[in-house]
Protein backbone atom coordinates (compact mmCIF):
# COMPACT_ATOMS: atom_id res chain seq x y z
CA UNK A 1 0.00 0.00 0.00
CA UNK A 2 2.62 2.55 1.09
CA UNK A 3 5.07 2.00 -1.75
CA UNK A 4 6.84 5.07 -3.20
CA UNK A 5 7.63 3.15 -6.40
CA UNK A 6 3.97 2.33 -7.20
CA UNK A 7 3.38 2.92 -10.87
CA UNK A 8 1.18 5.88 -11.68
CA UNK A 9 -1.21 4.74 -14.45
CA UNK A 10 -1.70 6.83 -17.57
CA UNK A 11 -5.44 7.03 -16.88
CA UNK A 12 -8.04 5.98 -14.36
CA UNK A 13 -11.67 6.54 -13.46
CA UNK A 14 -11.10 8.36 -10.16
CA UNK A 15 -8.08 10.14 -8.67
CA UNK A 16 -8.26 10.99 -4.97
CA UNK A 17 -5.88 13.55 -3.51
CA UNK A 18 -5.13 12.68 0.11
CA UNK A 19 -4.71 9.34 1.87
CA UNK A 20 -6.18 10.21 5.23
CA UNK A 21 -9.42 8.81 6.56
CA UNK A 22 -11.59 10.55 3.94
CA UNK A 23 -9.42 9.54 1.01
CA UNK A 24 -9.24 5.99 2.33
CA UNK A 25 -13.01 5.62 2.66
CA UNK A 26 -13.50 7.06 -0.82
CA UNK A 27 -10.88 4.79 -2.38
CA UNK A 28 -12.46 1.76 -0.76
CA UNK A 29 -15.93 2.70 -1.97
CA UNK A 30 -14.93 3.36 -5.58
CA UNK A 31 -12.60 0.35 -5.86
CA UNK A 32 -15.30 -1.98 -4.57
CA UNK A 33 -17.69 -0.44 -7.10
CA UNK A 34 -15.36 -1.64 -9.85
CA UNK A 35 -13.78 1.72 -10.71
CA UNK A 36 -10.08 2.17 -11.37
CA UNK A 37 -8.70 4.37 -8.58
CA UNK A 38 -5.47 6.24 -7.88
CA UNK A 39 -4.77 7.80 -4.49
CA UNK A 40 -2.17 10.59 -4.46
CA UNK A 41 -0.50 11.40 -1.14
CA UNK A 42 2.42 13.78 -0.94
CA UNK A 43 3.54 12.27 2.38
CA UNK A 44 2.84 8.75 3.59
CA UNK A 45 -0.78 7.58 4.01
CA UNK A 46 -2.50 8.69 7.26
CA UNK A 47 0.37 10.97 8.33
CA UNK A 48 -1.63 14.21 8.11
CA UNK A 49 -4.57 15.41 10.19
CA UNK A 50 -5.87 11.83 10.53
CA UNK A 51 -2.87 10.99 12.72
CA UNK A 52 -3.66 13.78 15.21
CA UNK A 53 -7.42 13.24 15.35
CA UNK A 54 -8.80 12.50 18.82
CA UNK A 55 -11.52 10.46 17.10
CA UNK A 56 -14.69 11.19 19.03
CA UNK A 57 -17.51 10.01 16.78
CA UNK A 58 -20.73 11.84 17.59
CA UNK A 59 -23.85 12.98 15.79
CA UNK A 60 -23.65 16.32 17.58
CA UNK A 61 -22.02 19.23 15.79
CA UNK A 62 -19.85 22.07 17.03
CA UNK A 63 -22.81 24.32 16.18
CA UNK A 64 -25.77 23.38 18.37
CA UNK A 65 -29.03 22.46 16.68
CA UNK A 66 -30.79 25.60 17.96
CA UNK A 67 -28.10 27.81 16.45
CA UNK A 68 -27.92 25.79 13.24
CA UNK A 69 -31.70 26.10 12.79
CA UNK A 70 -31.31 29.88 12.74
CA UNK A 71 -28.76 29.58 9.95
CA UNK A 72 -30.31 26.87 7.78
CA UNK A 73 -33.92 26.57 8.90
CA UNK A 74 -35.14 24.03 11.42
CA UNK A 75 -35.88 21.16 9.04
CA UNK A 76 -32.55 21.35 7.23
CA UNK A 77 -30.65 21.69 10.49
CA UNK A 78 -32.41 18.66 11.95
CA UNK A 79 -31.68 16.74 8.76
CA UNK A 80 -27.95 17.48 9.14
CA UNK A 81 -28.02 16.12 12.68
CA UNK A 82 -30.01 13.05 11.60
CA UNK A 83 -27.51 12.33 8.83
CA UNK A 84 -24.72 12.29 11.42
CA UNK A 85 -26.76 9.82 13.50
CA UNK A 86 -26.94 7.52 10.47
CA UNK A 87 -23.24 7.94 9.71
CA UNK A 88 -22.10 6.74 13.14
CA UNK A 89 -24.00 3.52 12.41
CA UNK A 90 -22.49 3.31 8.92
CA UNK A 91 -18.98 3.67 10.33
CA UNK A 92 -19.71 0.87 12.79
CA UNK A 93 -20.72 -1.40 9.91
CA UNK A 94 -17.63 -0.42 7.93
CA UNK A 95 -15.30 -1.12 10.83
CA UNK A 96 -16.91 -4.52 11.34
CA UNK A 97 -16.36 -5.42 7.67
CA UNK A 98 -12.68 -4.46 7.47
CA UNK A 99 -9.75 -6.68 8.47
CA UNK A 100 -8.95 -4.24 11.29
CA UNK A 101 -11.82 -2.45 13.06
CA UNK A 102 -9.49 0.14 14.57
CA UNK A 103 -10.77 -0.62 18.08
CA UNK A 104 -14.17 0.80 17.12
CA UNK A 105 -16.22 0.97 20.33
CA UNK A 106 -19.79 2.17 20.75
CA UNK A 107 -20.23 4.40 23.80
CA UNK A 108 -22.25 7.23 25.34
CA UNK A 109 -21.68 10.96 25.03
CA UNK A 110 -22.31 13.50 27.80
CA UNK A 111 -22.70 17.16 26.79
CA UNK A 112 -22.28 19.05 30.06
CA UNK A 113 -23.45 22.56 30.96
CA UNK A 114 -20.23 24.22 32.05
CA UNK A 115 -21.99 27.01 33.95
CA UNK A 116 -25.36 27.56 35.57
CA UNK A 117 -26.10 30.23 32.98
CA UNK A 118 -25.87 27.56 30.24
CA UNK A 119 -28.65 25.35 31.62
CA UNK A 120 -31.51 27.20 29.92
CA UNK A 121 -29.67 27.13 26.60
CA UNK A 122 -29.02 23.40 27.00
CA UNK A 123 -32.67 22.76 27.83
CA UNK A 124 -33.76 24.47 24.60
CA UNK A 125 -31.26 22.32 22.74
CA UNK A 126 -32.70 19.18 24.33
CA UNK A 127 -36.29 20.11 23.47
CA UNK A 128 -35.49 20.83 19.82
CA UNK A 129 -33.51 17.61 19.38
CA UNK A 130 -36.25 15.58 21.05
CA UNK A 131 -38.94 17.17 18.88
CA UNK A 132 -37.13 15.84 15.79
CA UNK A 133 -36.66 12.35 17.17
CA UNK A 134 -32.91 12.64 17.72
CA UNK A 135 -31.47 10.34 20.39
CA UNK A 136 -31.10 12.48 23.52
CA UNK A 137 -31.86 12.35 27.25
CA UNK A 138 -32.01 15.24 29.71
CA UNK A 139 -30.00 14.89 32.90
CA UNK A 140 -30.45 17.36 35.76
CA UNK A 141 -27.49 18.22 37.98
CA UNK A 142 -28.17 15.45 40.51
CA UNK A 143 -28.53 12.91 37.68
CA UNK A 144 -25.20 13.95 36.18
CA UNK A 145 -23.49 13.41 39.50
CA UNK A 146 -25.21 10.17 40.47
CA UNK A 147 -24.88 8.47 37.07
CA UNK A 148 -21.51 9.69 35.94
CA UNK A 149 -19.71 11.30 38.92
CA UNK A 150 -19.33 14.50 36.88
CA UNK A 151 -19.85 17.93 38.42
CA UNK A 152 -22.07 19.52 35.76
CA UNK A 153 -25.01 21.89 36.06
CA UNK A 154 -27.02 19.68 33.65
CA UNK A 155 -26.23 17.51 30.64
CA UNK A 156 -27.52 15.93 27.47
CA UNK A 157 -26.85 12.21 27.22
CA UNK A 158 -26.88 10.05 24.11
CA UNK A 159 -25.77 6.52 23.32
CA UNK A 160 -25.16 7.36 19.66
CA UNK A 161 -21.39 7.83 19.91
CA UNK A 162 -18.19 5.87 19.42
CA UNK A 163 -14.41 5.98 19.50
CA UNK A 164 -11.94 4.54 17.00
CA UNK A 165 -8.27 4.56 16.03
CA UNK A 166 -8.57 6.56 12.77
CA UNK A 167 -5.10 5.61 11.49
CA UNK A 168 -5.81 1.90 11.77
CA UNK A 169 -9.27 2.30 10.26
CA UNK A 170 -7.92 4.32 7.32
CA UNK A 171 -5.09 1.87 6.67
CA UNK A 172 -7.53 -1.05 6.72
CA UNK A 173 -9.75 0.75 4.19
CA UNK A 174 -6.72 1.46 1.98
CA UNK A 175 -5.64 -2.17 2.14
CA UNK A 176 -9.06 -3.32 1.01
CA UNK A 177 -9.09 -0.71 -1.74
CA UNK A 178 -5.66 -1.86 -2.93
CA UNK A 179 -6.82 -5.48 -2.90
CA UNK A 180 -9.65 -4.38 -5.19
CA UNK A 181 -7.18 -2.75 -7.59
CA UNK A 182 -6.65 0.78 -6.26
CA UNK A 183 -3.15 2.23 -6.69
CA UNK A 184 -1.88 4.19 -3.68
CA UNK A 185 0.98 6.51 -4.63
CA UNK A 186 2.76 7.65 -1.50
CA UNK A 187 5.05 10.69 -1.55
CA UNK A 188 3.45 11.82 -4.78
CA UNK A 189 2.39 15.47 -4.87
CA UNK A 190 -0.37 16.93 -7.00
CA UNK A 191 1.21 19.79 -8.94
CA UNK A 192 -1.72 21.02 -11.01
CA UNK A 193 -4.74 19.83 -12.95
CA UNK A 194 -6.51 20.92 -16.12
CA UNK A 195 -10.06 20.09 -17.28
CA UNK A 196 -10.09 18.52 -20.75
CA UNK A 197 -13.66 17.90 -21.87
CA UNK A 198 -15.06 14.94 -19.99
CA UNK A 199 -11.68 14.21 -18.37
CA UNK A 200 -9.21 15.98 -16.11
CA UNK A 201 -5.48 15.96 -16.79
CA UNK A 202 -3.61 15.61 -13.50
CA UNK A 203 0.07 16.47 -13.25
CA UNK A 204 1.95 15.00 -10.27
CA UNK A 205 5.53 14.98 -9.04
CA UNK A 206 5.86 11.54 -10.68
CA UNK A 207 4.14 12.09 -14.01
CA UNK A 208 0.66 12.73 -15.34
CA UNK A 209 -2.63 10.87 -15.48
CA UNK A 210 -5.97 11.61 -17.13
CA UNK A 211 -8.95 10.87 -14.91
CA UNK A 212 -12.71 10.83 -15.14
CA UNK A 213 -13.12 12.45 -11.72
CA UNK A 214 -10.70 14.28 -9.44
CA UNK A 215 -11.54 14.42 -5.72
CA UNK A 216 -9.73 16.62 -3.20
CA UNK A 217 -9.71 14.99 0.25
CA UNK A 218 -6.86 17.03 1.67
CA UNK A 219 -8.00 17.81 5.19
CA UNK A 220 -7.54 21.48 5.99
CA UNK A 221 -5.49 22.23 2.85
CA UNK A 222 -7.70 24.06 0.35
CA UNK A 223 -7.43 23.55 -3.41
CA UNK A 224 -6.05 26.70 -5.04
CA UNK A 225 -9.26 27.33 -7.00
CA UNK A 226 -11.38 27.85 -3.87
CA UNK A 227 -11.61 31.20 -2.03
CA UNK A 228 -9.51 31.32 1.14
CA UNK A 229 -12.60 32.04 3.25
CA UNK A 230 -14.34 28.80 2.22
CA UNK A 231 -13.05 27.23 5.44
CA UNK A 232 -11.51 28.85 8.51
CA UNK A 233 -8.54 27.12 10.11
CA UNK A 234 -8.13 26.47 13.81
CA UNK A 235 -5.36 24.99 15.92
CA UNK A 236 -6.38 22.44 18.52
CA UNK A 237 -4.47 20.85 21.38
CA UNK A 238 -4.67 17.49 23.13
CA UNK A 239 -2.87 15.29 25.61
CA UNK A 240 -2.97 11.74 26.91
CA UNK A 241 -2.01 10.73 30.42
CA UNK A 242 0.01 7.82 31.67
CA UNK A 243 -2.09 4.66 32.07
CA UNK A 244 -4.20 4.59 35.22
CA UNK A 245 -6.37 2.01 36.94
CA UNK A 246 -8.91 4.65 37.97
CA UNK A 247 -10.46 6.28 34.92
CA UNK A 248 -13.23 7.83 37.01
CA UNK A 249 -16.25 8.83 34.91
CA UNK A 250 -14.45 7.62 31.77
CA UNK A 251 -14.31 4.04 33.00
CA UNK A 252 -17.37 2.97 31.00
CA UNK A 253 -16.11 4.56 27.77
CA UNK A 254 -18.03 7.80 28.26
CA UNK A 255 -17.23 10.80 26.03
CA UNK A 256 -17.50 14.11 27.88
CA UNK A 257 -17.58 17.56 26.37
CA UNK A 258 -18.92 20.88 27.52
CA UNK A 259 -20.97 23.91 26.51
CA UNK A 260 -18.16 26.42 27.06
CA UNK A 261 -16.62 27.81 23.88
CA UNK A 262 -13.97 26.92 23.00
CA UNK A 263 -14.87 23.63 24.65
CA UNK A 264 -12.79 20.84 26.07
CA UNK A 265 -13.57 17.17 25.60
CA UNK A 266 -12.29 13.96 27.12
CA UNK A 267 -12.39 10.20 26.76
CA UNK A 268 -10.43 7.10 27.74
CA UNK A 269 -8.13 5.20 25.40
CA UNK A 270 -8.15 1.41 24.96
CA UNK A 271 -4.91 1.12 26.98
CA UNK A 272 -6.30 2.89 30.04
CA UNK A 273 -5.20 6.48 29.51
CA UNK A 274 -7.22 9.69 29.74
CA UNK A 275 -7.35 11.88 26.64
CA UNK A 276 -8.41 15.51 26.78
CA UNK A 277 -8.39 18.14 24.05
CA UNK A 278 -9.58 21.63 23.23
CA UNK A 279 -8.61 25.26 23.81
CA UNK A 280 -8.71 25.92 20.06
CA UNK A 281 -7.34 29.13 18.59
CA UNK A 282 -7.37 30.51 15.03
CA UNK A 283 -4.56 28.99 12.97
CA UNK A 284 -1.86 31.38 11.70
CA UNK A 285 1.06 29.09 10.97
CA UNK A 286 2.53 25.85 12.27
CA UNK A 287 5.34 27.52 14.23
CA UNK A 288 2.96 29.72 16.23
CA UNK A 289 0.59 26.78 16.73
CA UNK A 290 3.35 24.60 18.13
CA UNK A 291 4.79 27.40 20.28
CA UNK A 292 1.52 27.49 22.23
CA UNK A 293 1.69 23.78 23.04
CA UNK A 294 3.34 24.05 26.50
CA UNK A 295 0.83 26.63 27.74
CA UNK A 296 -2.13 24.77 26.26
CA UNK A 297 -0.88 21.54 27.82
CA UNK A 298 -0.94 23.15 31.27
CA UNK A 299 -4.48 24.41 30.63
CA UNK A 300 -5.61 20.96 29.58
CA UNK A 301 -4.05 19.42 32.68
CA UNK A 302 -5.92 21.92 34.84
CA UNK A 303 -9.18 21.27 32.98
CA UNK A 304 -8.79 17.52 33.41
CA UNK A 305 -8.24 17.94 37.15
CA UNK A 306 -11.33 20.16 37.35
CA UNK A 307 -13.53 17.72 35.44
CA UNK A 308 -12.29 14.77 37.51
CA UNK A 309 -12.57 16.55 40.85
CA UNK A 310 -9.13 15.17 41.81
CA UNK A 311 -5.54 15.14 40.63
CA UNK A 312 -5.17 13.84 37.10
CA UNK A 313 -2.56 11.21 36.14
CA UNK A 314 0.75 12.57 34.79
CA UNK A 315 0.79 13.63 31.16
CA UNK A 316 2.49 11.17 28.82
CA UNK A 317 2.27 13.05 25.54
CA UNK A 318 0.76 16.24 24.14
CA UNK A 319 0.30 17.43 20.57
CA UNK A 320 -1.24 20.09 18.36
CA UNK A 321 -3.20 19.78 15.13
CA UNK A 322 -4.96 21.96 12.60
CA UNK A 323 -8.49 21.50 11.31
CA UNK A 324 -10.89 23.36 9.06
CA UNK A 325 -14.33 24.59 10.01
CA UNK A 326 -17.16 26.44 8.31
CA UNK A 327 -19.45 29.09 9.78
CA UNK A 328 -22.33 26.63 10.17
CA UNK A 329 -20.20 23.71 11.34
CA UNK A 330 -21.08 21.61 8.29
CA UNK A 331 -18.51 20.39 5.77
CA UNK A 332 -18.30 21.45 2.15
CA UNK A 333 -18.84 18.31 0.12
CA UNK A 334 -19.60 18.14 -3.58
CA UNK A 335 -18.69 19.35 -7.04
CA UNK A 336 -16.29 22.28 -6.92
CA UNK A 337 -17.87 25.45 -8.31
CA UNK A 338 -17.12 25.95 -11.98
CA UNK A 339 -15.76 22.47 -12.66
CA UNK A 340 -17.78 19.55 -13.97
CA UNK A 341 -15.54 16.65 -12.95
CA UNK A 342 -13.70 18.01 -9.92
CA UNK A 343 -14.96 17.43 -6.38
CA UNK A 344 -13.91 18.14 -2.82
CA UNK A 345 -14.69 17.29 0.81
CA UNK A 346 -13.54 20.13 3.06
CA UNK A 347 -14.16 21.71 6.44
CA UNK A 348 -14.54 18.93 8.93
CA UNK A 349 -14.78 20.67 12.32
CA UNK A 350 -15.16 18.45 15.36
CA UNK A 351 -16.99 15.73 13.41
CA UNK A 352 -14.28 14.96 10.89
CA UNK A 353 -14.61 11.18 10.69
CA UNK A 354 -18.41 11.28 10.69
CA UNK A 355 -18.24 13.85 7.89
CA UNK A 356 -15.79 11.58 6.04
CA UNK A 357 -18.49 8.93 5.90
CA UNK A 358 -21.04 11.47 4.64
CA UNK A 359 -18.54 12.64 2.01
CA UNK A 360 -18.06 9.07 0.84
CA UNK A 361 -21.80 8.64 0.36
CA UNK A 362 -22.37 11.96 -1.40
CA UNK A 363 -19.32 11.93 -3.69
CA UNK A 364 -19.71 8.31 -4.70
CA UNK A 365 -23.30 9.12 -5.64
CA UNK A 366 -22.29 12.11 -7.73
CA UNK A 367 -19.44 10.34 -9.53
CA UNK A 368 -21.23 7.03 -10.09
CA UNK A 369 -24.32 8.69 -11.49
CA UNK A 370 -26.62 8.70 -8.50
CA UNK A 371 -27.71 11.46 -6.19
CA UNK A 372 -27.64 11.56 -2.44
CA UNK A 373 -30.67 13.19 -0.81
CA UNK A 374 -28.41 15.56 1.16
CA UNK A 375 -26.18 16.73 -1.69
CA UNK A 376 -27.53 20.27 -1.53
CA UNK A 377 -27.44 20.40 2.28
CA UNK A 378 -23.70 19.73 2.43
CA UNK A 379 -22.70 21.19 -0.94
CA UNK A 380 -20.69 24.24 -1.93
CA UNK A 381 -23.83 26.00 -3.15
CA UNK A 382 -25.42 26.61 0.24
CA UNK A 383 -25.29 30.15 1.60
CA UNK A 384 -23.18 29.45 4.66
Amino acid sequence: MDTPDATLPASCDVAIVGAGITGALLADRFARAGRSVVVLERHAPTEGSTAVSTALLQYELDVELVALAKLLGEERAARAYARCVESVDALHELAHDLDDDGDFVRCSSLYVASRRSHVRRLRREFELRASHGLPVEWLARDDVRSRHAVDGQAALSTHQAATVDPVRLARAALRRAAAAGAVVCARTALLHWTPEGARVRVMTSRGQCTVGALIHATGYELPDTLPADTVSLNSSYALVTQPTRDLGPLQSGLLIWETARPYTYMRATPDGRMLIGGFDVPFKNEDLRDALLPARTRQLEQALTRLLGRDAPPTAFAWAGTFGQTADGLPRIGRMPGFEHVYAALGYGGNGIVFSQIATDILSGLVLGGRDRDTDLFGFGRNR
